[in-house]
């Protein structure tokens, strides 16, 4: 056999021993954990059967490495699980990819091309995002501008609140807002970081149904595809929830719950996602009270109700604006009132009532004082001349 014919042989070997172990591997990265891995095709199986391993890695120029490691569970888990590894990386070949990798000349060159990739499905993201001061640094150079992936992830990608995103890279955010906004844990905790820092977005109020026992957010189970059903079928007239259909669905939602019942929160947020994208620089951002605590404010005129889905995204059924302050609603709402934004008559009663009773005791214990004080005084008028007319 000559010295070609075993080199050949010798390649073939290796070919069909990659082969085999691409066809083991996916097997046993995925025993571990069989639910996610079952929603993955054989194609994204395949490419995990190398980006499976934690140590994956490919060298750069100027001795850099860049991880090539995918988490196979947390993909299966993420938002681009159904899609899969070739939505996104279709210009991959699984036959030559092997022996003939794509040439990446650092890291950052190559997420910021992605970034193209991403607008494949999410242009109109990305359209808005063009006017952004994260776009704006990007196109200056700036090589800590962030990108798609800086916010969202890239493999793993998954729904996230606005707030757990941005301060992931402005941890001073609260110590900044703590400066000048008054009560400023609170308003960051209900007003989404968007609302106020993409000032061109319309704003909304979503209503969001939380688990007070377990303290988080209510999400509907896996396969069980319930709340839209449930708010439709109270919702007779289609028009969106009024407060007392929005009190019957709160009602079936806690028909059993023993323990604490599941109430509702509200958070200002932007009415889609999408106009998140639209940031402005700090100076642009809104810090007029009035935009939001003032009778017929905007956000106050768009409302929804939402809980999570199995995956993590919001699910938002409408709702009309007349709930936040109806008297039916009180008890639902109880963990959301905006001074001046939701004006509510039954508190503005008991307002009224609780005022007039603070200050009927002191004016009625100084009306009493006076007129006692009257009484005495004129008895002892009377007796004083009662004894007069008794002496000679």
């Amino acid at each position: 056999m000559n010295t070609l014919t075993i080199a050949t042989l010798h390649q073939n070997l290796v070919k069909a021993a990659f082969a085999a172990l691409l066809m083991l591997l996916p097997a046993r990265l995925m025993a571990a954990d069989a639910a996610p891995a079952d929603k993955l095709s054989d194609g994204d199986k395949q490419c995990l059967g190398c980006h499976g391993f934690d140590g994956l890695k490919k060298e750069l120029p100027g001795g850099k490495v860049l991880s090539l490691h995918v988490q196979g569970d947390g993909f299966a888990k993420s938002v681009h699980g159904a899609i899969g590894c070739a939505s996104c990386h279709a210009d991959v070949d699984l036959k030559t990819h092997s022996h003939k990798p794509k040439t990446i000349v650092s890291g950052r060159e190559y997420s910021v091309a992605m970034t193209k990739v991403c607008g494949g499905c999410h242009a109109e993201a990305l359209k808005q995002n063009e006017t952004s001061v994260h776009a704006t640094l990007l196109a200056s150079g700036n090589p800590s501008a962030p990108i798609c992936t800086d916010c969202h992830g890239s493999h793993t990608v998954t729904p996230k609140t606005a707030y757990d995103t941005c301060v992931g890279c402005h941890l001073a955010a609260m110590d900044a807002h703590q400066k000048w906004l008054p009560n400023a844990g609170l308003h960051l905790e209900v007003v989404s970081c968007a609302a106020c820092h993409a000032p061109a977005a319309q704003r909304m109020v979503d209503l969001r149904l939380y688990d007070g026992a377990a303290k988080k957010w209510v999400a509907e189970k896996e396969g069980k595809p319930e709340f839209e059903k449930m708010a439709r079928a109270v919702d007779t007239d289609g028009n969106g929830l009024d407060a007392l259909e929005l009190r019957k669905l709160i009602g079936q939602i806690n028909r059993d719950e023993a323990a604490q019942p599941k109430n509702l929160r509200g958070r200002i947020e932007l009415r889609t996602g999408g106009e998140a994208h639209q940031l402005s620089g700090k100076s642009k951002a809104i810090k007029d009270c009035a935009i939001c605590h003032r009778q017929g404010a905007e956000p106050f005129q768009n409302v929804a109700i939402s809980i999570f889905s199995a995956d993590g995204k919001p699910l938002r059924y409408k709702a009309q604006k007349e709930v936040l302050g109806s008297v039916l609603s009180v008890d639902s709402l109880r963990e959301f009132y905006a001074v001046g934004g939701t004006r509510n008559v039954l508190l503005y009663i008991l307002l009224v009532l609780a005022v007039l009773a603070g200050l009927a005791v002191p004016i009625g214990h100084q009306v009493l004082k006076i007129i006692v004080k009257g009484e005495l005084e004129r008895a002892a008028r009377q007796d004083k001349a009662a004894k007069g007319r008794d002496q000679p």
